[in-house]
């Protein structure tokens, strides 16, 4: 019946349009787009252009005290004549649209990996911004704020804190300079400012996986990760990983965080979280240990994040390859300059004078490991058990980037007198 009905209404709509001249024809349909684009340009704008991806479950009611469904958020369609993704947001408390942008470029790992000391170097290019954060890099959004909790992973709560939105998250990057506009040769106005964050957390951080309400909080491990947050709302980001040799990076978080204060301490809770890791693989998978939040807290030393073999699978199953510039902390401080090159090539800003380029990779390193140095260096004994222990996650790592220097065999091989006696 409802068909029939439907067919009888276009019959008659067809009847009547027939009789129409083509210009009354053609100022309706003008009027009605007119119309939509006054009082809904975010709708027609979503006609032609789908600001969203409805392959997740979603629904879910919203609350205040649990984290925002980012799965299930629109996209936002970006301003052509901006570098860095930006756009016009109308502000409910005003009478006109606002500018608002997400980041260019997302250093995403891994901690103790020189991560401060690179972006503190691309922020010496011209069209290259920091933001509000931390350090003018750190947002510490998609690991722990959003979910309402920071760092210290042995806190009894979750949510010590207020959980925060990605509205939150965009206010980092409201920088003044992007909006300063160029004009082009052919007369029209661009911005190819762009800025960026470095939350070296995220690489290996997922312990809050259960809040993610696609993801089965029965299971053991998760089927979404912030790597498939991250392309939601970004899938064209342009990301940076630095991966520095895992043993030396173990040891330098594990004075970072304040887990102990000696070599000698190193050693003992290195071989207790390798007893609590080994004792949790009994029963679970290595990854679903690695994302256990309780596991996490109680383990003496961060060793669940110098598996990179684990914490890389999530962003290459979301990210192809040639997104990511990937290289190793040992390579970048043994030519600064080449690098910077490379990565200005990657993100596609313009090219330096040799005077600036030698400037930017002739600068002091930043943030030095103070209580490392005042520590000393780790006893060789520790260093050749942990050396044995991650050697399987390195050959794997190695096999998924298809790169032998992945194995760090030719780092341990320049040292092999000092740490092998």
């Amino acid at each position: 019946m409802p068909l029939k009905l439907c067919l009888k209404w276009v019959r008659i709509l067809f009847h009547k349009l027939k009789k129409w001249k083509p210009s009354s024809f053609l100022g309706l349909v003008l009027c009605i787009l007119i119309v939509l684009h006054v009082f809904t340009p975010s709708r027609i704008s979503d006609l032609f252009h789908p600001t969203s991806v409805p392959d997740y479950h979603c629904g879910f009611p919203r609350r205040f005290d649990v984290a925002e469904d980012i799965l299930c958020l629109k996209r936002k369609r970006f301003l052509p004549n901006f570098k860095n993704p930006c756009w016009y947001e109308f502000d409910g408390n005003a009478t006109y649209n606002r500018i608002r942008c997400l980041p260019y470029f997302y250093i995403f790992g891994v901690c103790k990996s020189g991560t401060t000391d690179l972006f503190y170097r691309l922020k010496q290019h011209p069209q290259i911004m920091g933001n509000r954060g931390l350090l003018s890099k750190e947002t510490w959004f998609w690991s722990w704020h959003r979910y309402g909790t920071d760092h210290r992973h042995r806190n009894k709560s979750d949510y010590p804190m207020r959980v925060r939105t990605l509205d939150h998250f965009i206010d980092f990057f409201q920088i003044p300079k992007i909006l300063e506009m160029k004009v082009s040769p052919n007369g029209s106005q661009y911005s190819d400012i762009v800025t960026g964050h470095a939350d070296p957390m995220d690489f290996w951080d997922n312990s809050l996986w259960r809040h993610i309400p696609q993801n089965d909080k029965d299971a053991s491990e998760p089927t979404y990760t912030t790597a498939n947050l991250v392309h939601h709302v970004q899938p064209n980001i342009k990301l940076i990983l630095l991966l520095r040799d895992p043993v030396e990076r173990l040891y330098s978080q594990y004075y970072h965080l304040g887990f102990g204060s000696s070599p000698e301490d190193f050693h003992v809770d290195s071989l207790a979280s390798i007893r609590y890791l080994d004792r949790c693989q009994r029963t679970h998978t290595l990854r679903s240990c690695l994302y256990n939040r309780l596991l996490l807290r109680d383990m003496p030393t961060p060793l669940y994040a110098s598996f990179y073999d684990v914490h890389i699978t999530n962003w290459l199953n979301v990210f192809p390859r040639s997104q990511i510039f990937i290289t190793r902390t040992e390579d970048f401080s043994r030519d600064i300059k080449r690098h910077l090159l490379h990565l200005f090539k990657f993100l596609d800003v313009a090219d330096v004078s040799d005077k600036d380029l030698n400037k930017m990779s002739q600068m002091s390193h930043r943030y030095r490991s103070i209580f490392k140095d005042k520590a000393g260096p780790m006893l060789n004994r520790t260093r050749r058990m942990l050396i044995d222990y991650f050697r399987e996650p390195m050959k794997r790592l190695s096999s998924i980037l298809k790169d032998p220097k992945y194995t760090w065999n030719d780092v341990y091989k320049e040292h092999q007198s000092k740490w092998f006696l």
